[in-house]
């Protein structure tokens, strides 16, 4: 039968059979039934009401986004607690399963929380209480588990069914005082029991242990924090005086550095600290904890110890063995995971020679041993969800533990009064026993032994067995009452007209007291009780009264737990100025850097070479396959840039010390491991700069076709690891050499078949990186440009002659001889070079010549001089003068006669008396000799022999050592092999 209340009332006319605008008939309204919709009709039309589709999504979704929010998904600022994890602590209390109470099934404990509180299912409630008890993802866990709990590596708990736990002791400090109406108490979600809103919570868990969270539009990612320094900084704040001048967060960040991890590591950064804290959302850099352990064969080992937070060892590992697998990494040899129950102790083993430093730099870069921890504190304050700063978050706390405290004093405070009500009968009665004792044994029953008591203590006649007796009117200054409300007797026995009168509650007790409590140690036992009782009273009434002293009371509190569970900070917080970058690792020294043919590189201290008498067989310094043999040689400090050029005229940055040091023998790491070369490309030069911005600084290329191009050093400062463009190349072409200039210098140009030209850089453009260039000298057919040098222009030496000249007092005998000099030139016509149209500037005269030379000789000023080596190991000293100043694009004049002893020229150098040199062959052969020994001669001279050489060895390259290097006490040096 159909509800009454769910259909319309029929009538007598009324056609019970379903029309077509039947709300219940499946017929379609008929066409054009009426303007607007049809009303509802049918079963419950009476209780349908209109709504608006839109609004009610809104409501719904809002509804169920807050529901999420302040139900499931974020902590409260109070204890730091979401509801999951309240009501797993609050279900094992209620289990017994303190810290010293024996372990129960994890099953138990699930159950018992699924069925009473959390309605969920058991995953949800048991993956809870595992990360509770991990101390990887705790820094103080709340669980004691006994059992597999998981792992970081990321292994996972055993079945609950397995696994046993109970509350740790810190948990417990969160549950204290719970019975003692500090918190409020709701249903459950069946109502058959209730269960506590939040906890008591002795010490800021939210801050101490930090939480994670994803609601619906916000999420929740706080870190962990050490409990000395957090309770040191609520203390500071609840003590706060009035006097003080500093923020609360600047008191707070006097104690608390940062976030103290479980899992260790370093946070690197200090400045960034106290504004995200300021405002609740900053980022922390963590990074591994690592040192270096030497092992054996003379390698080194990468030892991490501590790894960031909430990272997975075991994928770490197999992240990093991805690295050396892919080339990304390839210093390191073997990877192993040593870690036991004594801590964690990852070995990255290193290949020989490899720089521990760049490949941690590496290792930070590509994997986890760096991560960053995003910081959100967002937790629910006042039943809404807020993004906290520290000092906020902390004054929550200290709200809560306020009202904790003063609801904890009055429910303590109405207990000690109810007991004193009782101590005050008992007193009462013990000073009337004799009467209380005949009243009781006269009386008919209990009922009326109460009822006669209270008469008799009300002042009023009673009646026993027949006989009269007058009641008693008692002292209230005797007992200590205050009868205008300041004790509770007053107020429990509703005493009246000023008289002192026992209350019901009080006579249930004497009437129940038992008969040993007559004696005398318990009569003084209960009147010390009342003693202690009263003084109880006093104390929670001050407390009450006090808001100084109740804050004593919590920092008590705080002072005990922080004493009884505080520990050192695991997490080291670095300043940014104490972070090291790799260069500050690296040793500041001159080292020799060579590239063999094949690509090869390597660096190797100068040290490892020892000079030689000219003529010596030198020592290996770089093993070299058959077919492959050394290329090119530079030497500078392991601090400086390396601009990389290559034939194709592009440009690679490297720093010196990026390069590895193998031993003087070793054959090196080759360059496309180092620098992501083009296919086809080499490096053909290698050029150290400090600084890249330093203005009024060049760069001079010259090609193997005879072109030259002058570009501003800045134009390579922006360093990008693919390269770029520095010098515009033909197909037939390609870079030889590149200089570093100040744009006023003289350029010298050598050919392979012995040509030489001289001309201004001043007739030298500055260019940009893609130009082409100019042409530098006109070649012979089958010649090309083996080198370059940059030669002090006349100016710049006359203005060094100057300088010195003054300093002696020779400035007058100076100024003369080059008035000399210049009137010579002047007297002398131009003409044009030797085979070629360009026109060459008029040489000094000999006699001018011999005293400029006396005149440097004086002066200390060595000659500037051009060494030639050829292929053959000849090498000779050619004073640059002895080259006249042509235009640029000249055919030259003789440098070296290139006649089959000798060989052709292979590398020239700008040299001095003071200079050394070494040579290198093409068979790794190297010798390091002093360039004085070298005798100096004219352009068109054969030289002498630097290097003996092997059958079909010849000399691959020459490179002058820096004038900054020491030298040896013997000029001439001792053979070393």
């Amino acid at each position: 039968m159909a509800d009454d209340q769910n259909q319309l009332p029929l009538g007598a006319d009324d056609n019970i059979n379903p029309t077509p605008q039947d709300a219940n008939s499946n017929n379609p309204p008929p066409a054009g039934g009426g303007d607007g919709p049809t009303a509802p009709t049918g079963p419950g039309a009476l209780i349908m009401t209109s709504i608006n589709i839109e609004e009610e999504m809104r409501r719904s979704y809002l509804d169920y986004s807050m529901s999420v929010i302040i139900g499931r998904a974020l902590p409260d600022v109070r204890d730091g607690l979401k509801p999951v994890h309240r009501r797993i602590l609050y279900g094992m209390q209620e289990m017994g399963l303190q810290f010293n109470k024996k372990y129960t099934k994890s099953a138990k404990v699930t159950g018992h929380v699924m069925g009473n509180y959390h309605p969920h299912g058991d995953s949800a409630i048991y993956d809870t209480m595992v990360r509770l008890a991990q101390p990887f993802s705790l820094r103080y866990p709340l669980i004691d588990g006994q059992g597999n709990f998981g792992s970081v590596d990321g292994d996972p708990p055993a079945a609950m069914r397995y696994t046993e736990s109970r509350m740790t002791r810190l948990a417990g400090e969160l549950l204290a005082d719970i019975d003692s109406d500090t918190v409020d108490f709701v249903p459950n979600y069946d109502e058959s029991t209730s269960e506590p809103t939040v906890l008591p919570s002795r010490f800021p868990n939210l801050i101490v242990n930090g939480g994670t969270g994803i609601a619906v539009g916000m999420a929740t990612n706080i870190p962990p924090h050490n409990l000395t320094e957090v309770l040191n900084a609520t203390i500071a704040l609840l003590t706060r005086d009035k006097a003080e001048t500093r923020t609360d967060l600047e008191l707070v960040l006097e104690h608390v550095l940062g976030p103290d991890f479980p899992t260790g590591g370093f946070i690197y950064g200090r400045s960034n600290i106290a504004n995200t804290y300021k405002t609740g959302r900053g980022r922390f850099m963590m990074r591994a904890k690592c040192f270096t352990e030497n092992i054996t064969g003379g390698r080194q080992a990468i030892i991490v110890t501590e790894i960031p937070y909430q990272v997975n060892k075991a994928n770490l590992v197999k992240r990093i063995a991805e690295l050396v697998n892919e080339k990304i990494v390839d210093d390191i040899s073997d990877i192993r995971d040593e870690s036991d129950r004594d801590g964690m102790r990852i070995v990255i083993e290193l290949k020989r020679g490899a720089q521990q430093e760049i490949v941690l730099n590496q290792l930070y870069k590509h994997t986890s041993m760096q991560e960053s921890f995003s910081m959100i504190f967002l937790a629910v304050h006042n039943g809404q969800p807020k993004e906290l700063p520290l000092d906020k978050a902390i004054h929550a706390f200290i709200d809560h533990r306020i009202d904790v405290v003063r609801r904890r004093t009055a429910f303590l405070l109405n207990k000690a009064r109810e007991r004193e009500h009782v101590l005050l009968g008992y007193q009462i009665a013990l000073d009337h026993l004799d009467t209380v004792i005949k009243i009781i044994r006269q009386s008919s029953s209990r009922a009326a032994a109460r009822e006669n008591l209270f008469q008799y203590f009300s002042n009023k006649r009673i009646t026993l067995n027949g006989a009269e007796l007058a009641g008693v009117t008692l002292d209230p200054t005797k007992y200590n009452v205050d009868l205008n409300g300041g004790s509770v007797s007053s107020q429990l026995a509703n005493n009246s007209g000023g008289t002192l009168i026992l209350s019901y509650r009080q006579i249930d007790a004497i009437l129940e007291l038992q008969l040993y409590r007559l004696t005398q140690l318990s009569i003084d036992e209960l009147l010390n009780e009342l003693r202690v009782v009263r003084d109880n009273i006093a104390e929670y009434e001050s407390i009450l009264a006090s808001e100084r002293k109740l804050r004593t009371v919590i920092r008590k509190e705080l002072e005990d737990i922080r004493d009884k569970y505080g520990d050192a900070r695991r997490t080291v917080i670095l300043d940014e100025s104490t972070e090291l970058t790799l260069e500050d690792l690296i040793q500041d020294e001159q080292v020799a850097v060579t590239v063999s043919n094949t690509g090869y590189l390597k660096r190797t201290p100068i040290t490892t070479y020892r000079q030689q008498k000219r003529g010596g067989t030198g020592r290996l310094g770089m093993k070299t396959r058959e077919e492959d043999f050394v290329a090119q040689l530079i030497i500078d400090s392991t601090h400086a840039y390396l601009l990389c050029f290559t034939n194709t005229g592009r440009v690679y940055w490297l720093k010196v010390y990026e390069i590895p040091d193998v031993g003087a023998a070793g054959k090196g790491k080759a360059m496309a491991s180092l620098v992501d070369l083009q296919p086809g490309e080499k490096v053909v030069t290698i050029l150290a700069v400090r600084d890249l911005e330093e203005d009024s600084r060049y760069v001079l290329f010259a090609t193997r076709n005879g072109t030259v191009k002058k570009t501003a050093l800045k134009d390579f400062s922006n360093v990008m690891a693919r390269g770029i463009i520095a010098i515009g190349i033909d197909k037939d072409d390609e870079l030889i050499t590149a200089k570093i200039t100040d744009g006023q210098q003289v350029i010298f140009l050598a050919t392979h078949e012995g040509m030489a030209i001289r001309f201004n850089e001043q007739d030298l453009r500055s260019m940009g990186r893609p130009a082409f260039g100019n042409k530098g000298i006109t070649l012979k057919k089958g010649d090309y440009v083996i080198g370059a040098a940059v030669t002090p222009s006349n100016e710049a030496r006359n203005k060094e002659r100057l300088a010195r000249a003054a300093a002696a007092g020779l400035s007058a005998q100076v100024e003369k001889v080059l008035d000399e000099a210049g009137e010579s030139i002047a007297s002398q016509p131009l003409e044009l070079a030797e085979s070629d149209d360009t026109v060459a500037a008029p040489e000094i005269s000999e006699e001018a010549a011999a005293k400029l030379a006396k005149l440097d000789e004086k002066l200390g000023l060595t000659p500037c001089l051009i060494l030639s080596v050829s292929e053959n190991g000849f090498g000779k000293r050619t004073d640059v003068d002895s080259y006249r100043l042509q235009s640029r694009g000249g055919k030259g004049v003789i440098n070296m006669k290139a006649t089959p002893k000798i060989g052709k020229v292979t590398a020239i150098q700008l040299v001095d008396d003071t200079t050394e040199m070494m040579v290198i062959s093409q068979f790794g052969k190297i010798i390091r000799i002093d360039t004085k020994s070298v005798r100096a001669a004219g352009r068109a001279t054969m030289g002498v022999k630097l290097l003996d050489l092997d059958t079909d060895d010849k000399v691959a390259a020459a490179m002058v050592i820096p004038p900054d290097e020491a030298k040896t006490p013997n000029e001439n040096g001792a053979l070393l092999q």
